[in-house]
């Protein structure tokens, strides 16, 4: 059984309220930095430039729904990526942004000979041309960010009750294919080559909103969550990719209460889970497990707290 639309009420008021705002602020700075491969954005008196080859599924595009019924969303120009050319321009740092990311993109497709998916055309994946962009420029500096096996698991945490099977499932795909994943990365890139692993919030949490068993799937969600995160954070370490926490920052496992007005008490991560994504969100807009430019921002800046202060 397929997750049911939830209704929030005064919660998805609020979270419309906090996000709109930061939508108009972030829309304004975005202005600033582009989507677009091979551009860049440059601070005054920059004295180190590098590329940013960003490499994942659709949060890798800064993917937000559009909310045109039947629409599924589209890319967008204030993703994380985009936030990570401005953070490191204030620290005097060119970042020159290259996205091959596809949506639906998994850690066992991308190694695959043939697309899945519209973004590519057979022999042409996501994988052969991060592959050739690497070895065009193996002699320069360069952060290749690694968003993948969400799209491994999100069917499984999806799902009301969460479907174990499948999870444990999606959590032994990642643990055997990303090794792969960055060895094939590292080896096609030069010594000067910075990576970055990504984990994963939980956009599920939502779930603790449904009612009835809605607590217990979001616990069962979180759960599994952890455990592919866990996964992922064992697979770059031992690959020597620094590895962003990306759960910490949307604190993905604090269940402390929070009182929200009209509303009650909820566990703070439910709260962060409707407040970074949108989850919670009724038609057209959601519920929609990508993160909304709140949420997009922390993930940037889980990446920046890996890279140095200095390049």
């Amino acid at each position: 059984m397929h997750r049911r639309v939830r209704y929030l009420g005064v919660m998805v008021v609020i979270a419309a309220m906090v996000a709109g705002v930061y939508l108009v602020q972030r829309s304004l700075s975005a202005q600033k930095a582009s989507a677009a491969s091979g551009t860049t954005t440059t601070a005054p008196g920059t004295k180190f430039s590098a590329f940013y080859l960003d490499v994942g599924a659709s949060s890798s595009l800064g993917f937000q729904p559009t909310g045109i019924v039947n629409h599924n969303g589209r890319r967008t120009n204030t993703g994380y990526a985009n936030d990570l050319l401005e953070v490191e321009n204030i620290k005097g740092v060119s970042l020159t942004l290259v996205q091959v990311g596809c949506p639906g993109e998994t850690v066992q497709t991308i190694l695959g000979p043939t697309p899945i998916n519209k973004c590519y055309k057979a022999p042409e994946t996501q994988m052969t041309q991060s592959v050739k962009y690497l070895r065009d420029h193996k002699s320069v500096a360069g952060l290749v960010s690694i968003d993948l096996g969400f799209n491994d698991i999100r069917s499984c945490l999806s799902a009301v009750p969460v479907n174990e099977t499948c999870a444990n499932e999606a959590i032994a795909a990642v643990q055997i294919d990303m090794p792969k994943i960055v060895k094939e990365l590292k080896d096609a890139a030069g010594p000067h080559v910075r990576f970055v692993g990504l984990e994963f919030e939980d956009p599920f949490l939502a779930d603790y909103l449904l009612g009835g068993a809605g607590p217990s799937n979001a616990t069962a969600s979180l759960a599994a969550m952890d455990r592919m995160n866990a996964a992922l954070a064992q697979a770059f370490s031992k690959s020597g990719v620094a590895v962003a926490n990306v759960p910490a920052l949307f604190k993905s496992d604090d269940n402390t209460r929070v009182s929200i007005a009209n509303v009650g008490a909820i566990p703070q991560n439910v709260y962060q889970a409707c407040q970074l994504t949108w989850e919670c969100y009724g038609p057209p807009f959601g519920p929609d497990d990508h993160p909304n430019d709140a949420g997009y921002a922390l993930i940037a800046q889980a990446i920046a707290a890996v890279l140095p202060k200095s390049w």
